[in-house]
């Protein structure tokens, strides 16, 4: 009796370490990784070109873009956007108002998408900005959010995801919905988005700026990725 009382101790013990054991490990996992982009989570890689000169557009040109409604594949347009500035900037630090809402992208894919990394504000507060004067109108859109412009950098034809903005002017909340915006239907809005542009922050050596661009759906499918080319030099 001594013994299957000593047995049944020992067999409750161990259940109990294999629990907290169990438990730690969990919590470390999903804190691990809060906030940072999990490897997982990122986009996919691939090699994008810009094989179409149709997909070009240059400033001042509205770009449509297209969504598919899955349920019954209609096809509709679900906002345009216009590009009707750009500028870039020494620091982001310099331009009023851009710095308190500068955005610590968790994606930032750098000029080798094999290295990712997160750019801080503060870094990005130190470094040159491209801030672009957008117009945007929605359509039919029901998401509301400017995540779908992103910023590529043409390599011997192939263009990488370089990064997402890092300022959004018109921004919800920029905790959680940093690039969302509330806008009715048939309405159009001004906004200014920025991009990073320092090429040691990009880790661009000799960086070329007339090979960057504006992509719209970038991680969509091929019909419906456009890119803006915003005429740098």
């Amino acid at each position: 009796m001594e013994k299957k009382k000593i047995f049944t101790a020992i067999m409750a013990i161990s259940m109990l370490i294999t629990t907290f054991s169990g438990c730690s490990s969990n919590q470390k996992q999903s804190y691990g990784n809060l906030g940072k982009g999990d490897e997982s989570d990122r986009p996919e890689v691939e090699d994008i070109v810009i094989d179409n000169e149709s997909d070009i557009y240059n400033i001042g040109d509205e770009i449509q873009v297209k969504n598919v409604d899955y349920g019954t594949n209609r096809e509709y347009v679900a906002k345009s956007y216009i590009v009707n500035s750009v500028k870039i900037y020494d620091t982001a630090a310099e331009i009023d108002g851009v710095q308190d809402k500068l955005i610590e992208t968790d994606y930032y894919m750098g000029a080798d998408p094999e290295k990712p990394a997160i750019l801080k504000k503060d870094e990005v507060a130190c470094g040159k900005l491209l801030l672009c004067d957008i117009s945007v109108k929605n359509i039919e859109d029901e998401i509301c959010t400017v995540g779908d412009i992103s910023l590529v950098y043409d390599i011997n034809g192939v263009c990488p995801l370089l990064g997402y903005p890092v300022y959004f002017s018109n921004a919800k909340d920029n905790e959680h919905g940093i690039y969302d915006y509330t806008l009715v239907q048939g309405q159009s809005l001004d906004a200014q988005i920025g991009f990073c542009v320092d090429p040691a922050l990009l880790q661009i050596d000799n960086m070329d700026l007339s090979k960057l661009y504006l992509a719209v759906n970038f991680n969509g499918d091929e019909e419906y990725r456009q890119f803006i080319d915003p005429g740098l030099e």
